[in-house]
């Protein structure tokens, strides 16, 4: 009975892959990295311009209801409940 030996280096299936890596120049030009930003990306980055105008508009509110100067139409409140129940 014959006993054959394990890792031989002509069974081994990746010693092509190891000689192809061993064949490739060295000199190859490493590039650097790269990062390319979508345009949602840059209108999000925007939008803190946006933000800082809703804070504004809601300091603006906040003072008025700490004032009492705050008036809510019932009318239109209704409507919109109404609008947001039927119209679905």
């Amino acid at each position: 009975m014959k006993i054959n030996s394990f890792n031989r280096p002509e069974t081994n299936p990746y010693s092509k892959q190891i000689n192809q890596m061993e064949q490739k120049p060295r000199t190859e030009r490493i590039e650097a990295d790269q990062i390319e930003i979508s345009k949602q990306a840059k209108e999000l980055q925007q939008s803190s311009r946006y933000d800082a105008e809703r804070k504004a508009h809601i300091e603006q509110l906040k003072n008025q209801i700490q004032q009492g100067e705050y008036k809510v139409d019932p009318k239109k409140v209704a409507h919109s409940i109404a609008k947001y129940y039927f119209n679905q």
